[in-house]
């Protein structure tokens, strides 16, 4: 028979987070690789984990900029927790017009993982295994350096010492998590080399393993590919980190016309293994790559403009005679 006084819930943002952290951590953390159960759960608390922690900060910063909309803050509704709190790429940009880096590839795994979620949530998610372990351990990687970076320094005392703990214990199994990512890279650098210009960052598992050949786009680590017409949108959301309600009003998303193949699978900002730190206009559908283009002042589409910087293009030139 239990007797005494039920104890009281105490979960105050970062400890939230850290619980979550460290939940993620027991289901990843594993002599053989995570089963299907571990999987979702690592998603569902690595989310909750982001999520609370980035707020976490937010409000420390300003607590009216957690609220979904700040010129309706309340502190009455925001002690009680009674009001919509902001959307976590609301919290990504609030905090960085605060001075907080957070960069678009942290962005992009951030958002990936969102979607991820959701779709677990909701509709429930078929997902190659070696994509969310791989993300999962590259968030994880982004919130300890978070948490140490900007949260730390407002913790004092007790608190300080129980998030110094927990954060031993996270570190102390990330290179277990990874070290699985780290074998497949080990046994696809063969197939990757020499084509450091075709190869991209995967927008499922974040990895430096997406071959764009000759109009096919497939991770040599987690394995999926996509068709060219689609593959800009998720190119552009995986990897970039914007969302998909930029391209609402946007036919055909990101992608632009292709001048040397004509399919519009061409994308303005892309990365690829040989320059991973300057951007390049690519094309999924013909594997070539540009700088420079520009829209044609007449009819929209892209050109290379020649030194002059005339920016009609050949075409119209000759149908205006």
């Amino acid at each position: 028979m239990t007797t005494g006084t039920p104890a009281d819930m105490n979960y105050p943002p970062i400890r939230n987070g850290m619980d979550y952290l460290l939940s993620v951590v027991d289901h990843l953390d594993r002599e053989e690789e995570p089963g299907e159960r571990d999987l979702k759960y690592a998603v569902l608390h690595l989310q909750a984990a982001t999520e609370v922690l980035l707020k976490a900060l937010l409000v420390s910063l300003d607590w009216t900029q957690v609220f979904s909309k700040p010129e309706e803050a309340d502190q009455s509704a925001y002690q009680r927790g009674d009001f919509n709190s902001c959307k976590i790429d609301d919290a990504i940009k609030r905090l960085r017009q605060r001075g907080v880096e957070i960069s678009p590839e942290e962005k992009g795994n951030i958002t990936n993982l969102a979607q991820q979620r959701n779709r677990l949530q909701h509709f429930g998610l078929t997902a190659a295994a070696p994509a969310i372990e791989s993300r999962a351990a590259q968030v994880l990687a982004f919130l300890i350096a978070f948490v140490d970076d900007h949260l730390r320094p407002g913790v004092q005392g007790a608190d300080q010492q129980h998030l110094d703990r927990e954060m031993l214990r996270v570190r102390e199994a990330l290179p277990r998590i990874r070290s699985y990512s780290a074998t497949v890279m080990k046994r696809i650098a063969p197939v990757l080399a020499g084509r450091e210009w075709h190869t991209l960052r995967c927008p499922d598992c974040g990895k430096w393993a997406l071959l764009a050949e000759g109009g096919e786009t497939r991770c040599l680590f987690c394995e999926p590919d996509w068709y060219v017409e689609v593959f800009p949108l998720v190119y552009a959301v995986g990897v970039l980190g914007h969302s998909q309600r930029d391209y609402r009003k946007t036919p055909g998303g990101p992608a632009e016309q292709c001048p040397e193949c004509d399919t519009y699978a061409l994308i303005d900002e892309a990365y690829v293994a040989a320059r991973p730190e300057e951007a390049v206009q690519y094309c999924f559908g013909c594997s070539s790559i540009f700088e420079g283009l520009e829209p044609c002042m007449r009819c929209a589409l892209l050109f290379q403009p020649p030194e002059d910087h005339f920016a009609i293009c050949n075409e119209c030139l000759r149908s205006m005679g």
